[in-house]
């Protein structure tokens, strides 16, 4: 995979633990594909979503999670599409100024909504401070945005409630199999 380019993943594993469910079920030393491949057919999905957004670049993976938010974009408010766009907007210019009025928006949002964890993962990206802007420069942990982007896609798949979560799932992980493979994560919506 070009944007996974790893031979096994156990250095994605050195970032974030499975479940013991999933463990049962995972070779951690076989190659990305494979875990993904081990992963789908144990309909380990929390696990796959986690898998993806630590494997894929940070871009690649925030670009993976607005795309999950847009398969449910009938359920966000106006203020939350608008922070989508940002987000969008972000990753094909990731400047400050746009980081900065993420981190302003999500404030204002509850922490059970998915976009203010896709922000979050803006704002966690590692190009900038996280600590308010006069003060000195704090930087995020590695791969901390990897966390809100996986709380992202996994809360959108559940939060608002409906039953289609399945689908859901089916159709992102579609969506970062393109990404992983160099794709644009377009290509298996029809749109953007």
């Amino acid at each position: 995979m070009k944007k996974i380019p790893y031979s096994n993943s156990a250095p994605i594993f050195a970032h974030f633990e499975l479940s013991e469910e999933a463990e049962q079920f995972v070779e951690k030393e076989a190659a990305p594909i494979d875990v993904i491949e081990q992963l789908k057919e144990a309909k380990c999905f929390i696990e796959l979503a986690n898998f993806f957004a630590h494997a894929l670049p940070v871009r690649e993976a925030i670009w993976w999670c607005v795309h999950a938010l847009k398969v449910r974009q009938q359920e966000w408010t106006a203020a939350e599409l608008r922070l989508i766009d940002d987000c969008m907007l972000w990753v094909r210019d990731p400047n400050e100024a746009i980081r900065r009025s993420i981190e302003q928006q999500i404030s204002k949002l509850d922490d059970n909504r998915a976009p203010k964890w896709l922000g979050q993962s803006v704002f966690w990206s590692g190009t900038g401070s996280i600590a308010p802007a006069d003060n000195p420069v704090v930087m995020p942990v590695e791969h901390l945005y990897a966390k809100a982007v996986a709380g992202a896609v996994n809360t959108a798949a559940v939060l608002p409630e409906w039953n289609d979560y399945q689908t859901y799932y089916q159709r992102v992980f579609s969506i970062a199999l393109d990404l992983a493979n160099g794709g644009s994560g377009t290509s298996t919506r029809g749109n953007d």
